[in-house]
């Protein structure tokens, strides 16, 4: 995207045109407003699409309603662009499924998602989707990371920022050009403050821990189904236990080796082989259960046990 010298406000509709254009048309709007973006159709022929163009000085409202529409940003259009602006997505109609690696995600009203230029990903909607696009420049950025961060939109920040999108979006005839950056400029640092929020982080965490603890002996808590459980992506959840040293795999790893060393030493617990504790702990063999015991703690199950027999 281009920045504008000053505030420019643009509508398109697809219906204008021939039914045999109209794909082609979308793919070249699509990329003259957001770069290289690879577009998959559903319709042979034909297509629906409307798009209202806000921009100025870097800053880009779209907002668009279209067909079911799959777009994919390659590796190879990441080297091509060199783009390391963001584009935030805020559906207010319809689901969109977003890819990002092993990583899927599907987001609604309520919520968004910020996907950076500098990393692949995949964008998909059906035909009742509707959104909002925010481009955020480099240069506002850069504290949000490559990997998809999902927005919460309904209350604090996120409402806040929402409230003037809609008002951005109201008001685009009304406008100065001086309006529109200024309201842009506001926009940006309340998206980039909302993305880069870790005062919630804490509240997640603890989450994390919680969860892990009560349910770490079920042997098939993984990172994967940590983060899929408590609602968001293993790369969110990375991230959180991140800030607090620890990752998902070390959070499981030592719940289960304390519950573990926990049934050693319990009395009531005497009868049940090593082999019993060790399955009953979540771990699926007993030589990782021995390894991962003895790394933790310094001695080997059964020394541990013995030691609480002498004791």
């Amino acid at each position: 995207m281009k920045a504008s010298t000053g505030y420019d406000v643009s509508e398109t509709d697809t219906a204008v045109l021939p039914a045999s254009d109209r794909r082609d048309f979308w793919c070249d709007h699509v990329r003259a407003n957001h770069g290289g973006l690879e577009s998959r159709f559903d319709r042979a022929e034909g297509f629906t699409g409307k798009t209202v163009v806000q921009r100025s000085f870097g800053f880009q409202l779209m907002e668009f309603s279209s067909d079911a529409v799959e777009y994919e940003r390659r590796q190879l259009d990441v080297r091509r662009d060199d783009d390391r602006s963001l584009r935030v997505l805020i559906p207010r109609a319809g689901l969109f499924r977003i890819g990002h690696g092993q990583d899927r995600d599907v987001i609604g009203p309520g919520s968004a998602v910020a996907l950076s230029m500098s990393s692949p990903f995949t964008l998909g909607h059906g035909g009742d989707a509707r959104a909002w696009v925010v481009s955020v420049p480099e240069s506002s950025s850069t504290t949000l990371s490559c990997s998809p961060r999902m927005l919460d939109m309904t209350s604090g920040v996120g409402a806040v920022a929402s409230a003037m999108l809609r008002q951005l979006s109201i008001q685009r005839n009304s406008l100065s050009t001086n309006d529109f950056r200024e309201i842009g400029k506001s926009v940006t640092i309340l998206i980039a403050t909302l993305g880069s929020d870790v005062g919630r982080w804490p509240g997640v965490a603890q989450s994390a821990f919680e969860y892990v603890r009560a349910q770490s002996d079920d042997p098939t808590l993984t990172p994967v189904t940590l983060a899929r459980r408590l609602g968001w992506s293993v790369r969110h959840i990375q991230a959180v236990l991140a800030s607090v040293e620890t990752t998902p795999s070390d959070l499981i790893r030592t719940s289960r080796l304390n519950r573990a060393k926990a049934r050693l030493d319990d009395p009531a617990q005497r009868h049940r082989s090593i082999t019993e504790v060790a399955y009953a702990s979540g771990f699926g063999s007993v030589s990782t259960f021995n390894s991962a015991f003895r790394a933790e703690f310094g001695f080997s199950p059964s020394e541990s046990r013995s030691a609480r027999v002498r004791r």
